[in-house]
């Protein structure tokens, strides 16, 4: 199933709902090929801009979701139907504070945001995955096993066949090697991988055809500490409103950078961006 491309900056989004996704999963693994996911975030779409390798990773990706609210506030506001009317900036002013205040509006140009939690257990919760073999790697030691072990409990027909931390900052090539090996051994056709954006994804790039029974990999940045959880998720509220960036910004003040890379350093790049479009 192919998606409409929605172009945000230099990188692209599926035009998708999680129902279409599933769909999509759910072909994926009737395949015989390998096929990657990327749960893209603000600060994923930041990066892409000057590390040319993640973002052509983030672009060839077989389906690439919404992971953030910050995703449908930039594609509503560079979608070219809209600010001609008005002066960009106010415009761009109108459509974040339709996101904090009435968020229903920015599921426009993106149907809706897409978690990369949300996904995990949509995918572990449908009936195509109850006789697939999935793995979880990443995370700090011991939350991806306690992660299995939640899933397991919340959907008793899933097999986790491995769950583990897999490589740290320093692993070495054959560190790597070995942990393919074992991958490959537990003949997984769904893998979770958790060491973080970019890492996560280029990882999966680097080694995803010398696995060659998973049929889906996709990076989950820090889901396996909410649902292990060592991080408590946002309350529902919250989650609907797309302030779950300020309630990770609550409990680790320490990620004020990426808090900011992620809210106001995107939306000073969608705005100059536009700007370039309408001049042209």
């Amino acid at each position: 199933m192919r998606f409409e491309k929605i172009k945000i900056l230099e990188t692209v989004t599926d035009k998708t709902t999680s129902k279409e996704a599933l769909e999509n999963i759910k072909i994926f693994l009737s395949s015989s090929e390998n096929h990657y996911i990327v749960t893209l975030n603000p600060e994923m779409v930041v990066r892409a801009q000057k590390d040319s390798a993640f973002r052509k990773i983030i672009n060839d990706a077989n389906m690439v979701v919404a992971d953030g609210m910050g995703i449908l506030i930039a594609a509503n506001f560079l979608d070219e139907k809209k600010g001609k009317l008005l002066p960009d900036l106010f415009n761009l002013f109108l459509t974040v504070f339709d996101a904090v205040f009435f968020p229903k509006k920015n599921e426009g140009v993106l149907p809706e945001r897409i978690s990369g939690i949300d996904l995990i257990y949509k995918i572990c919760g449908s009936d195509f995955a109850e006789d697939r073999k999935i793995y979880l790697v990443g995370a700090e030691e011991g939350i991806a096993e306690r992660t299995g072990e939640i899933l397991k409990k919340k959907f008793p027909k899933i097999q986790i066949v491995g769950a583990e931390e897999g490589i740290r900052k320093n692993s070495t090539e054959e560190e790597n090697a070995k942990l393919v090996e074992r991958i490959n051994a537990k003949k997984p056709e769904i893998i979770f991988v958790a060491f973080g954006a970019p890492k996560q994804e280029k990882w999966i790039c680097e080694n995803l055809k010398k696995m060659p029974s998973v049929k889906v990999a996709m990076g989950v940045g820090g889901s396996f500490d909410f649902i292990s959880g060592k991080t408590r998720r946002a309350p529902q509220f919250m989650q609907e409103r797309g302030w779950e960036w300020l309630w990770r910004l609550l409990q680790e003040p320490k990620r004020i950078k990426r808090i900011y890379t992620a809210t106001w350093k995107l939306t000073w790049l969608i705005f100059w961006d536009k700007k370039g479009r309408m001049k042209k």
